[in-house]
């Protein structure tokens, strides 16, 4: 281990184990199957390095960072870290759900090694980033999922450490809190710390990650840089997002509707070179769906900047019908979109409006936008002098 590596994991591997029944008459489970959640992984972060990591759910993303925090032992292999860790790992972690919020801030300070009159100096700040100070003497075990995260991210940024550990930090906070976690973490990437995010959404953190990484059944697929990660989170084709992918992606809200996207195939009027070529062309998004419905759906297509906001839209409606095979096409005129990192997903919505299937960021570009006053879009806006 160097002196500027932060940590280095050698030939780590966590095995678990999930109970089978040996018969489906059987009330009891007979039978223990061993599973590898993390199988054999070497990797070098190097001290200041921001690191994304992304994959399928249960592809071993945060298992790995709970070995990092010493929260779960590895069967085998090894870590070593050098600096303080502070860890964001599961929704309300580390919490005593019997005690107000104001108190978990000094019991959490504690545990970090923070004296009383160090977490005093910053209880303020830590409370104005919670958002929520009429709550902040209730109960936490009364505290949605999100005003949990909310008060675990603002103790943890607001500890010194020298590594910081997210895990899906913005998997249940608003647009809002979205923006304050990208604002936050790139304040300790100025302080040159070591930073290891878990998310879905890797276009969120497109602009101040530094490595890119893939998890897949237990294994790192890809470690590269967050420029191609168009190519490495479409099966390294962005013009092409086939079931396999798409069943991933898919997040099922109601099993009411019978629905699945079964491709998606991007056209371009000229040629990709390469990712800042898209906003060169005339973008046409195929989608190729299947359905049963007993009731008139609605799905809508959404691009996204990088904190989740919707910069534009489009929507149309499916009658009730069992259709094996649809195409709808959705056509982006040339010169609309400046380049800019975004995402596209889908949204599939019920008869009252209503979220019930979602794909969230199919395709993600993560052009880094050369002028931050550019903006996303050209509209045609006419200037005269007088």
């Amino acid at each position: 281990m160097t002196p500027e590596t932060a940590i280095s994991i050698r030939n780590l591997s966590k095995e678990y184990y999930r109970a089978e029944k040996t018969s489906p008459f059987s009330r009891k489970s007979t039978k223990r199957t061993g599973f590898l959640a993390v199988n054999d992984i070497s990797l070098d972060i190097q001290k200041g390095e921001v690191i994304c990591i992304s994959g399928h759910n249960g592809s071993g993303k945060s298992t790995l960072l709970k070995m990092i925090a010493e929260v779960t032992q590895p069967t085998s292999g090894e870590i070593e870290i050098d600096g303080k860790v502070a860890s964001i790992l599961e929704i309300g972690i580390g919490f005593q759900p019997e005690i107000s919020g104001y108190e978990n801030i000094f019991l959490s300070g504690a545990m970090y090694g923070l004296k009383k009159s160090e977490i005093e100096a910053k209880i303020d700040r830590i409370i104005e980033m919670f958002g929520f100070p009429d709550f902040i003497n209730t109960p936490v075990k009364y505290y949605s999922s999100g005003m949990y995260m909310r008060l675990a991210f603002s103790i943890i940024v607001n500890i010194d450490a020298d590594i910081y550990l997210f895990d899906e930090v913005t998997s249940v906070g608003d647009t809002e809190f979205r923006t304050r976690v990208t604002r936050e973490i790139s304040r300790l990437k100025d302080r040159n710390a070591t930073i290891l995010i878990v998310t879905h959404t890797p276009t969120l953190f497109s602009k101040i990650s530094d490595r890119f990484l893939l998890f897949d059944k237990g294994t790192i697929s890809v470690s590269e840089s967050l420029n191609n990660i168009q190519q490495i989170s479409n099966n390294e084709n962005p013009l092409h997002i086939n079931r396999d992918k798409l069943l991933h992606i898919k997040e099922l809200h109601t099993e009411k509707i019978d629905f699945d996207i079964i491709d998606i195939k991007i056209n371009l009027e000229g040629q990709l070179d390469n990712i800042e070529s898209i906003f060169n062309n005339k973008i046409e998004y195929v989608t190729e769906i299947r359905y049963n419905l007993q009731d008139c759906i609605s799905i809508l297509m959404t691009i996204c900047d990088i904190t989740g906001n919707i910069i534009t839209s489009a929507r149309t409606e499916l009658k009730a019908g069992n259709i094996e095979s649809e195409i709808i096409k959705f056509e982006m005129p040339k010169g609309y979109l400046r380049p800019s990192p975004m995402s596209i997903g889908f949204e599939i919505l019920d008869s009252n409006g209503k979220s019930a299937i979602s794909y969230p960021n199919v395709i993600n570009i993560p052009y880094l936008k050369k002028d931050s006053l550019s903006g996303y879009l050209n509209m045609p806006i006419k200037i005269t002098k007088e």
